[in-house]
């Protein structure tokens, strides 16, 4: 990515207000010295969004975002660093250096060269599916699945004749070379020619959240087998610097727009297509693979909720399971739709509509209701056998339900349906959690605790530090008092000992401490967590005696875990010492 000088961008800063902007996005609320409102980018009905106009900043004390303006912009526009800091650099009528003579360019050159490529690949296959003789055959194969021209021209849609060397003439006189074709996917080499990857197949352009065409999904026409090899149905781009299959997904760039509570989640180009027609608008697919954690959590930006519509056959329902680990492995929410008489939801609606799809939607499954009713069609539940399995298995999938609640109300539901009492589904149940706590070890059983309780001690730690760096960051006396006991080292590794680092720096050097600017030295994750250090909120009747309370309260949890560290080594004399420390440090509170 270019390099621009922090002058320049604290330049780009300084002629735009956070509030000014965000505004357009949230209606704000002066509230102290913030101002609050709705979070853009989650559900919620009570404000945990706050901007700090003073510092610049950004941050929700619900879900996590945070930021400066320019990540602000990232995630509400879709674009990346350069192209927000652009936007903004436009706004204030600053203009940028020429990107040509700028350092480290090379990245973002190769980057933006693959997306004109992919740009002039689809209008190729367009042109060609609408236009020529060549796409005739593509063109019929949409008609007879329904697809309007209107959607055709919406999703872009197109064709790739079967010929080794249409698109690759067509790019050549275009002046992009044979290897830049290679390294954008669009061609493939063997025994040392170089031809079309896709060839006698409809093109579905995969497009991202910022209008780029990023990668390519194919769907063969006429699969003709030749030398014992047949071509496979679908055919995706390979991975390139442009496009990972893992964190992207079909139709997402259209679904977003959609202002329901919930985005469905299928499998195929044509499902998604065929119900975006009929009108709801609201769906993705995911790009040839299985879902993975960074596609659930990029659909939880934009959605409350993830319905899961995948195909009745077996592999689907083996899906629909892997997707319900995933989605709730990473606290999202999902439900199953049953689609009765189809195979998948092109099928379906094209042969019972789309009312009754919508209907389908509303009574989508919970996922645990989904995951039970599907074991108990597997266990002849009327003997014995049959029953003690089908218990065994439901508590299995009930271990994995956080909500105590959702738990009772589905035991009760078992009990009843089994005639098995509720106290023995419970006592299966602890069992089974009880094996994942402790297993068969004893040794395992006593140290667990002790994992526990260091991993409860660790947050003590980090929220302290937090508090600690966040008084320090407002208040230069603050800083005298804290630096002679607690210096950059003495906070944990990661995100708050480089944010200690550089504003322990800024006040040593006498410079400006600039949040926006400080805030870009990290990647997205640690500048949500480093906004939040910012933007902190708490406050205080005596900042003096808190610091002092804070410090001490860090070195003493952090004995505690030496301790515990000690006892389980036992280190009988080491303990002593570490008890002896501690035993000052709190007479000290």
């Amino acid at each position: 990515m270019p390099r621009y000088s922090d002058e320049l961008i604290n330049e780009i800063f300084s002629q735009n207000d956070i509030v000014d902007y965000v505004s357009q996005y949230v209606k704000l609320r002066k509230n102290g010295r913030d101002y609050t409102g709705l979070c853009p980018f989650h559900k919620e009905k009570s404000p945990s969004f706050h901007v700090n106009q003073e510092k610049q900043l950004f941050h929700c004390f619900g879900c996590g975002a945070g930021g400066n303006l320019v990540q602000f912009v990232m995630r509400s526009e879709g674009l990346d660093f350069l192209e927000a800091l652009k936007l903004m650099a436009d706004r204030a009528g600053i203009i940028l250096p020429d990107e040509d003579n700028i350092a480290d360019d090379k990245a973002h050159q190769k980057k933006k060269q693959i997306y004109s490529m992919n740009k002039a690949a689809a209008r190729l296959y367009f042109e060609t599916l609408t236009s020529h003789d060549d796409g005739k055959v593509g063109l019929e194969y949409f008609k007879e699945r329904k697809i309007s021209p209107s959607t055709i021209r919406k999703y872009g849609l197109g064709y790739a004749p079967d010929n080794f060397d249409y698109l690759k003439k067509h790019m050549n006189k275009l002046g992009f070379s044979d290897d830049e074709l290679l390294e954008a996917g669009l061609c493939v080499t063997k025994n040392g020619k170089i031809y079309d990857k896709f060839r006698g197949r409809v093109m579905f352009p995969i497009i991202d959240l910022r209008g780029n065409v990023i990668a390519f999904g194919g769907r063969i026409i006429n699969a003709v087998e030749k030398d014992g090899y047949k071509p496979p149905k679908y055919l995706n781009s390979a991975e390139t610097p442009v496009f990972n299959k893992g964190k992207n997904l079909f139709s997402l760039n259209l679904a977003k727009k959609d202002s329901a509570a919930q985005c469905i989640l299928c499998e195929g180009y044509m499902d998604v297509i065929s119900v975006y027609q009929a009108g709801v608008t609201n769906i993705v697919a995911t790009l040839g693979t299985a879902l993975t954690e960074n596609q659930a959590k990029l659909l939880m930006k934009y959605s409350g909720e993830i319905i899961l519509c995948y195909d009745s056959d077996e592999a689907g329902q083996a899906a629909t399971k892997r997707g319900i680990e995933i989605i709730t492995s990473v606290g999202g929410r999902c439900r199953v739709m049953k689609l009765k008489g189809a195979k998948d939801p092109d099928e379906y609606i094209k042969s019972n509509g789309i009312e009754l799809f919508r209907k389908a939607i509303k009574d989508a499954l919970p996922s645990t209701e989904y995951l039970l009713g599907t074991l108990k069609s597997q266990y002849d539940t009327d003997n014995p056998d049959g029953k003690i399995m089908f218990i065994h298995k439901a508590a299995e999938v009930l271990a994995g339900v956080k909500s105590a609640v959702e738990i009772d109300a589905y035991v009760k539901k078992i009990a009843d349906e089994t005639e098995i009492s509720k106290e023995a589904i419970y006592a299966e149940l602890k069992k089974i959690r009880s094996n994942d706590k402790s297993g068969s070890n004893i040794i395992r059983q006593v140290k667990m605790p002790s994992k526990e309780k260091n991993a409860a001690l660790d947050s003590k730690i980090a929220n302290a530090e937090k508090r600690l760096l966040g008084l320090v960051i407002d208040s230069k006396k603050a800083y005298q008092i804290v630096k002679e006991e607690f210096s950059p080292p003495d906070y944990s590794e990661g995100p708050i000992r480089k944010l200690a680092e550089m504003i322990y720096n800024c006040y040593e050097t006498g410079e400006n401490i600039e949040p926006p600017l400080i805030i870009n030295k990290f990647d997205e994750k640690d500048a949500d967590f480093v906004s939040q250090i910012f933007c902190n909120i708490e406050t205080y009747k005596d900042e003096d005696n808190t610091l002092r309370k804070l410090v001490n309260s860090i070195k003493i949890e952090r004995l505690s875990i030496e301790i515990e560290k000690a006892t389980n080594e036992n280190d009988v004399i080491k303990v002593k010492e570490l008890l002896t420390l501690r035993l000052e440090l709190e007479g000290n509170k």
